[in-house]
């Protein structure tokens, strides 16, 4: 079965407890967001329970303020047989200038589970737009750095 990937949008304010002592978010409360919203659409697109498997080098580009709104757009990029790897651009919106500024971006690898925890198959990404197919390539080598490392590390 090949489905489209839908793109899925959270968006938060930021809180003084989410905030370090130079009153920017917290890059750990940052990565929690994201893998939230990766697994959201991991599950949406492949209708089953996820768990993280992997998290990608994230480099934080602009500082996110206590105040901000930060938004969070997830995506399947690319799927293997049991797993999807997941981009998720963070922008944030400064008051009262409105206007919105990129943040940061991360790929996540969320592998589909069953009852028992057991992977389970996905449905495969059907790639519909120019940009659909080049993040299809850009999942395709950070699945296969994943896997490299895994055996490295076994």
């Amino acid at each position: 079965m090949e489905r489209e990937s839908i793109e899925v949008i959270n968006t938060h304010f930021v809180f003084p407890n989410d905030t370090n002592n130079y009153g920017t978010i917290f890059g750990g409360k940052l990565v929690e967001m994201m893998d939230l919203a990766g697994a959201l659409s991991a599950i949406r697109f492949s209708g089953e329970d996820v768990v993280t498997a992997s998290i990608e080098a994230i480099d934080f580009r602009i500082p996110i303020k206590q105040g901000d709104i930060y938004e969070l757009r997830s995506k399947v990029i690319y799927t293997a047989k049991t797993s999807m790897v997941v981009k998720i651009d963070v922008y944030r919106e400064e008051k009262p200038a409105y206007k919105r500024d990129f943040c940061c971006r991360g790929y996540f690898i969320f592998v589909a589970i069953d009852k028992n925890g057991k992977p389970k198959s996905v449905p495969k990404l059907k790639p519909v737009s120019e940009d659909d197919r080049k993040f299809w390539g850009v999942g395709e080598i950070i699945k296969r750095r994943a896997l490299e490392r895994r055996e490295l590390t076994a």
